[in-house]
């Protein structure tokens, strides 16, 4: 494939992504200031357990099988009808054993109360990513990216509605994610085709082996990513309390930005990674784009700390503001996350599940010991400290780990010079007066010059773009 061929089904692809994942997050990064509004900290505190519960169940009551759905799909001469039957099948199984969950939250008394809620939470859930995965792995990316549109939309609406209107509270909130998500399963399946007349056949039994074969190693990572984005809320609530976590919440809102902007280029990037396999210059390729992610990702981490408290200011409550004291550790953890991200693309283009296991393994089990370690001492702080330090070792091992199929370079102005920079505001993040974010804003300046090689280019083709 040609440079200008790679460039256009990249940018191609990364702008379908943007279309519903920015337009989706957008809708729901606004509504925070209706949650911070609506609930007191202890209730959100309490929905974002639940959301944090959840992450875990989905993986394992589906055995992950929406990433195997999207994966077999992507292979030349995939039989899309077949795979789409086999994931149907797990999920529905996966819907009757998941009525475990019901039990399990009675246990905790924060959760008794809304058991039901959650079992029908966790449900939806798998039913809107089986089928979105679907989608992507037909490469019906508009219509994945409406998808995710409608599902946030629905959401809003239905937030307003039960929040503001009938003020349900916690049940409102957890009604309205459940309403939303059946309502984009069921659009995905209309528009992917996926109950036609011949999903009656019978199953491929060792189609079905191979995926469940290649998904359920990434249930255990799926856990020890969940160990690693959400065991430090349960610990804080914990030892700290609920409020405390309410607060901690919100303070992810911002960093979470980083890897927003780049998830839509990461989810891009895997299908012209898996096109370029064994290509002659595919390791060339490969670091050329890395390169560029990441003197861009570094400019989004800078902004960010750059403007973080004079955008809490109107973006939460006053009884949220102090979130601002997290923000620096958990942005320079998610700008390694998502270098850590892009290089595990190597991962899902040979298949490799174990590669995925043991990254998570390694960075689950630092995340913990930090946190039994440090929130005792210095208590939230402690929390955002420990996920920024395993974020970077997951980065670190990745680079590492995936050598056997691309050597990355990191030699460079964009990494040592984004680290430096990203280090130095995180810095001033901390002081008071107009000097220290004067400082910040020659550092931003400095940045964007710095690094115009890596948004320079991205801008120009997306102007072309426009303009064809």
């Amino acid at each position: 494939m040609n440079t200008d061929s790679r460039r256009d089904y990249l940018l191609k692809n990364t702008m379908l992504f943007t279309i519903g994942n920015l337009g989706s997050k957008f809708i729901s990064f606004f509504l925070i200031p209706l949650y911070t509004n609506a609930l007191t900290t202890g209730q959100y505190g309490t929905v974002d357990l639940i959301t944090t519960v959840s992450t875990v169940a989905v993986p394992i009551i589906t055995l992950n099988i929406g990433e195997s759905v999207m994966r077999f799909a992507l292979d030349k001469n995939a039989d899309h009808k077949m795979i789409t039957r086999c994931g149907i099948y797990v999920l529905l199984v996966g819907s009757l054993f998941g009525i475990i969950i019901i039990p399990i939250c009675k246990i905790f008394g924060s959760l008794s109360a809304y058991s039901i809620f959650t079992y029908f939470y966790v449900i939806s859930s798998a039913f809107s990513q089986l089928f979105l995965c679907d989608l992507r792995g037909k490469e019906l990316l508009l219509q994945y990216s409406i998808g995710n549109i409608i599902n946030t939309l629905l959401i809003a609406v239905f937030n307003v509605v039960l929040l503001v209107v009938f003020s349900r509270g916690i049940e409102g909130y957890l009604m309205a994610y459940i309403l939303a998500n059946f309502i984009t399963a069921l659009y995905a399946i209309v528009v992917g085709k996926s109950l036609s007349k011949s999903q009656i056949r019978r199953i491929n039994v060792p189609l079905l082996k191979e995926m469940v074969r290649y998904s359920i190693v990434l249930i255990p990572n799926s856990f020890m990513w969940w160990i690693m984005n959400s065991s430090d809320r349960i610990m804080v609530t914990g030892m700290v309390g609920i409020a405390a976590n309410g607060i901690y919440a919100i303070s992810y809102k911002l960093p979470t930005l980083v890897i927003t902007l780049t998830q839509v280029f990461n989810q891009a990037w895997g299908y012209s990674a898996i096109r370029e396999q064994n290509a002659v210059d595919e390791s060339e390729y490969n670091n050329k784009v890395f390169k560029a992610l990441t003197g861009f990702i570094m400019l989004v981490g800078i902004a960010i700390l750059t403007f973080s408290k004079l955008f809490l200011r109107i973006y939460v409550s006053a009884n949220y503001f102090t979130a601002w004291k997290y923000i620096p550790f958990l942005t320079i953890g998610c700008v390694y996350l998502t270098l850590g991200t892009f290089i595990a693309t190597s991962y899902t283009v040979h298949k490799d599940g174990f590669g995925y296991l043991f990254s998570g393994i390694f960075g689950a089990a630092f995340n913990v010991t930090l946190n039994f370690i440090l929130i005792p001492i210095i208590q939230v702080y402690g929390a955002a400290l420990a996920t920024c330090i395993s974020y970077f070792l997951v980065f670190l091992f990745r680079m590492v780990h995936t050598r056997k199929y691309i050597i990355y370079k990191i030699n460079n102005i964009e990494f040592i010079g984004g680290t430096v920079i990203l280090l130095l505001s995180s810095f001033c993040t901390y002081m008071k007066g107009h000097v220290a974010f004067g400082v910040q804003v020659i550092l931003l300046v400095t940045a964007i010059f710095l690094f115009k090689d890596s948004w320079k280019p991205i801008l120009l083709s997306i102007f072309r773009k426009a303009k064809r």
